[in-house]
């Protein structure tokens, strides 16, 4: 049996169901997917805050290390201590954030190669230009470093002032002071990214300007002076490892090294003040790094930098 033909205004009607239904089923998606949205925004927003809040709990948990380090009155400081030892987890409910303590003496400072009053120090720059050298690294990137922090306005052989800087695309002074952070190498001529990453494990701009002997990476303290082979380096790494040096004429007890000793003592030490804190905590796909310098008096923590990724 056939039922009737539908008239014009049952296709009338048909259309506007079949329209209605339709609005209908975009409301209804739309709120489900705004609904989605904002419950995808709040877990991420709650996940981001969480892992903030475990990035800083480890932070704090790394001040307290280097507090009672201090508490112990130990006047040296050593890669045998707690501070030191890699990457360190600390517990944050059910989750952890990683914590890494490094000696900011261990390096070289950059505002070492220059004196308090402005003037050039010969003998920090030779250490400079031979960690470049051994970096593979142009020299001359150490008179660059120096015209930019020295207080005068004469270039060295190859360095840069005032001429140099004024004929770039957007010209702009020489700082003539201290470096505040190693990103501020970017400014002084010769450096760039891929330079900055090869010298960052070995240098600093937070320290007294002396060298922890303890502490030192064996680069660092192979261009402590022209003389130091990479076998006397192995011998002060034995050295200090079989027994700490405890005041920095222990380093004589490495072979070769008393000779070399009157032309270094000046600028090594055996004790660190100045400590990078880094803490990082990841909840599900949120991450957060706090990375810190600390200047350590006593038991007191001075921060000296400190920012949030």
């Amino acid at each position: 049996m056939m039922g009737r033909p539908l008239g014009k205004k049952d296709g009338m009607a048909l259309i506007v169901t079949i329209t209605v239904i339709a609005l209908l089923t975009i409301n209804v998606v739309s709120l489900f997917h705004t609904a989605w949205l904002q419950s995808v925004f709040a877990a991420g927003f709650r996940d981001d805050t969480k892992a903030y809040f475990a990035a800083r709990s480890g932070h704090t948990a790394a001040k307290k290390i280097l507090i009672e380090d201090a508490r112990k009155k130990i006047p040296l400081d050593t890669l045998s201590e707690e501070w030191s030892q890699g990457t360190i987890p600390i517990p944050f409910g059910d989750d952890y954030a990683f914590v890494s303590i490094q000696d900011e003496s261990s390096k070289v400072d950059l505002n070492a190669l220059v004196s308090r009053r402005g003037y050039p120090q010969e003998k920090m720059i030779k250490v400079f230009e031979r960690l470049l050298v051994k970096l593979d690294l142009d020299k001359a990137l150490a008179d660059s470093l120096v015209d930019w922090i020295d207080s005068n306005s004469e270039p060295r052989t190859a360095g840069a002032e005032d001429g140099y800087y004024a004929s770039l695309k957007n010209p702009y002074r020489p700082k003539n002071n201290r470096l505040d952070s190693i990103e501020e190498l970017l400014m002084v001529k010769g450096f760039d990214q891929k330079i900055i990453g090869d010298l960052r494990p070995y240098i600093t701009v937070w320290s007294s300007g002396k060298i922890n002997i303890n502490t030192a990476v064996p680069l660092v303290m192979w261009a402590l002076d022209e003389s130091i082979t990479e076998e006397m380096v192995s011998g002060i790494v034995r050295a200090r490892t079989a027994k700490p040096f405890r005041v920095k004429e222990d380093i004589k007890r490495a072979s070769g090294m008393a000779q070399v000793f009157p032309r270094i003592s000046l600028f090594i030490d055996v004790k660190s003040d100045y400590f990078f804190v880094e803490s990082m905590a990841t909840i599900n796909e949120n991450t957060k790094t706090i990375r810190s310098v600390y200047s350590r008096k006593g038991e007191t923590l001075t921060p000296l930098y400190y920012k949030v990724f």
